[in-house]
């Protein structure tokens, strides 16, 4: 049996799944499968668009795959139901396909079901996963590498994009796939009127001949072969991915707030180490609140940063981008996902701030330069950031104070990879307030 990506992710939302998903937000079962109708070619279309968007964005798509497969957290839709923690993953998943156009493909969808906003929220963030997680096990299953998936997700285009119910058409242009049933219309009235002339032509000159159904199967190949190979999609049919299309970062843009974290041009490389090292300024004295203790550190680092904005008010949370503070003393030994011990004292002080906060969240970023294998790097990235988050814990910082990590490799570099210092600063853990 061919491999169908679509009705693959449509399995997971059985008849069970919608009664269960009915009675919990309070809607009538029709309403559940008609959104759903609308919200899995969606996701879709969004996962398909953005891995086309450029190699770093298909290879975020490859590694967030393949770790929801190997999770095994979304196997069973079901458990994400009142699962307010796994429900916050499926929705940062979201962001990352469609950035700030999220909330209006909600709204959207919600409007052609006839079903509350919030309604729609929670099934577009169960589906997320679990189409991430049906993409992983695919690679898995079938041994793929980044360039393999892609293949893959080109081949499934055409049946996710055709999948999207008439009422949700004008949805397309907000992941970027523009009027999916207008182009789709357009392209077979082309096809019937070019079919139509060429006929018409061939009667005249060769009627009754023998070379009228060749020439119309000739026809009808170019045909096929244009509207399969045509556009920019077709101009890139090579085995892995085009390291040459830029990315376009739709959410999550950590260059336009990661300046706000610390600052990132005062400091040097260390020789020996090779990491950079920040000039923290004068040393300072912050009173934590809750009594909380005192901290004494530099009032450039990252906990004088933080500090400053969980207490400012005015400051609100920015849902789209985050709000970004780079560790500035959080370090690893070359090449490994080991913590060095000097950065135990920043893990503390940032532990020491979870709880003055109590209902603050955290979430963390790992991040690598450009060298070397990107899909590595991601991954090196990843082990970094969940070590992080686990060094934390370890340290006392409650459960759900710190929420995730999430490895992102060269993506959203602070500094200039061309050179040595840059990419020095852009080796690095950050965090993400995602609550105040």
């Amino acid at each position: 049996m061919s491999f169908n990506l679509l009705e693959l992710v449509k399995g997971h939302f059985n008849s069970d799944l919608v009664n269960k998903a009915a009675t919990m937000f309070g809607e009538n079962e029709s309403g559940i499968t008609k959104a759903i109708s609308g919200i899995v070619p969606s996701v879709l279309s969004g996962i398909v668009t953005k891995a086309a968007s450029g190699s770093n964005a298909a290879n975020e798509i490859f590694n967030t795959a393949s770790q929801a497969n190997s999770s095994g957290l979304f196997n069973q839709l079901s458990g994400l139901l009142g699962n307010a923690e796994l429900l916050n993953k499926g929705g940062d998943l979201l962001k990352g396909f469609f950035g700030d156009k999220a909330n209006g493909i909600i709204s959207t969808i919600a409007s052609f079901a006839g079903v509350k906003n919030s309604t729609a929220s929670s099934l577009m963030s169960m589906a997320a996963p679990a189409a991430m997680s049906t993409i992983g096990k695919h690679v898995a299953d079938n041994n793929l590498n980044a360039g393999g998936l892609m293949e893959v997700l080109n081949s499934q285009k055409g049946t996710i994009l055709s999948a999207l119910p008439a009422g949700l058409s004008s949805i397309s242009s907000l992941f970027g796939a523009g009027n999916v049933a207008g182009t789709l219309a357009s392209t077979k009235e082309k096809a019937s009127s070019i079919s139509a002339q060429a006929q018409e032509e061939i009667k005249q000159k060769f009627a009754g001949g023998w070379l009228l159904p060749i020439l119309l199967l000739v026809a009808a190949f170019i045909l096929v072969w244009w509207f399969l190979l045509g556009g920019k999609q077709g101009c890139n049919r090579n085995k892995g991915v085009d390291t040459n299309v830029a990315t376009e970062h739709t959410s999550n843009n950590h260059n336009a707030v990661h300046t706000e974290g610390v600052a990132i041009a005062a400091g040097k490389i260390d020789t020996l180490s090779g990491d950079f090292v920040y000039d923290l300024g004068k040393t300072i004295t912050i009173d934590l609140p809750n009594n909380g203790g005192k901290l004494t550190v530099g009032e450039n680092s990252t906990e004088a940063k933080l500090v400053a904005f969980l207490n400012d008010a005015s400051k609100t949370l920015d849902t789209v981008k985050g709000n970004w503070y780079e560790f500035t003393n959080v370090r690893f030994k070359t090449g490994s996902s080991t913590i060095t011990d000097e950065s135990l004292t920043q893990l503390k002080n940032m532990v020491a701030i979870a709880k003055a906060y109590p209902t603050a969240t955290f979430k963390l970023g790992g991040y690598t330069d450009n060298s070397g294998d990107s899909v590595k790097n991601v991954t090196l990235s990843q082990k970094r950031a969940d070590v992080v988050m686990a060094k934390l814990k370890e340290l006392g910082a409650g459960t759900a104070s710190i929420v995730g990590a999430a490895g992102y490799g060269p993506q959203w570099p602070i500094g200039d990879n061309g050179t040595a210092e840059g990419k020095a600063m852009n080796r690095r853990v950050a965090v993400n307030v995602k609550s105040k």
